[in-house]
């Protein structure tokens, strides 16, 4: 079996797609905290990607990564991402080229276009970023990094804007961009195995009423999703009407992120 390098592999979005890679895969699992259940085609590193010496070591001997760490929230401050995403994304990047990695999988966000209303367009798929906090900033800057190197060094890139993996669906903005972990478990091995892969940006969403992605690219490589997002309401789920116009962002695709206030660089210097 190939081996598969998961960073961030103890949060929500890793724990769930680890049993359905691992049918398929070895995975290598990386995070900052020890994953739990470990299995036995399983193996783990503790530590830390912004240390240089453990992501060689983390990838070394690796087929394919699935980049899946990095710090977010609405309120993050620039200097906060700047390690964990912006330098942790290179290091990967130039470790993956130095040990002839075959396959980079780069999980973006639907934050990179947060910052559009969601009457702006009928189809989001081709709009150009417009990122709605430092978090969706620095995917913007992981996605421009994977075209670069896969330019430069023929390293086969995938990006894939995850647009909502909750296990279920909070509110009528989020049931237009839902994933279930078993599509997104779909997309990774396209990802990795499909022959045509040089760059491409795809969305990570099931089907779904009204989409905001139609993700025709993901669908021209063979994605075929095969659960709904009305099909997974969760039992307090909130239809449009009912959605606070302040604070829920509902108008918005990246939802409060784009109602939330930037923090000044200004306010941050020492």
């Amino acid at each position: 079996m190939q081996t598969l390098l998961i960073t961030g592999a103890a949060g929500i979005v890793g724990t769930a797609l680890r049993p359905l890679l691992r049918e398929h895969y070895s995975l290598r699992l990386l995070d900052r905290r020890s994953v739990s259940s470990l299995h036995p085609d399983e193996t783990e590193i503790v530590g830390d990607l912004t240390d240089p010496a453990l992501v060689e070591r983390a990838v070394e001997g690796v087929d394919g990564i699935l980049h899946l760490a990095c710090a977010h929230g609405t309120d993050i401050a620039f200097q906060t991402t700047v390690e964990p995403n912006y330098h942790a994304t290179l290091y990967l990047l130039e470790a993956a080229h130095s040990h002839g990695v075959k396959r980079f999988i780069f999980t973006s966000s639907h934050h990179v276009l947060g910052q559009y209303r969601t009457d702006a367009a009928d189809n989001f798929d081709d709009m150009p970023p417009a990122p709605d906090s430092y978090y969706a900033m620095s995917k913007v800057f992981g996605e421009a990094a994977c075209a670069g190197f896969t330019q430069r060094y023929d390293l086969a890139t995938f990006v894939i804007r995850i647009g909502n993996a909750d296990a279920q669906v909070a509110d009528a903005r989020r049931l237009r961009m839902w994933t279930s972990a078993r599509d997104l478990g779909q997309l990774v091995r396209i990802g990795l195995e499909h022959p045509e892969v040089h760059h491409e940006v795809v969305y990570g969403v099931s089907e779904s009423p009204n989409p905001l992605f139609h993700n025709r690219r993901a669908r021209a490589l063979g994605y075929r999703p095969q659960d709904n997002a009305q099909d997974n309401l969760a039992p307090g789920y909130l239809p449009y009407e009912d959605m606070d116009t302040t604070n829920s962002g509902r108008d918005h695709v990246g939802g409060a992120y784009a109602g939330t206030k930037l923090v000044s660089l200004l306010d941050t210097r020492p």
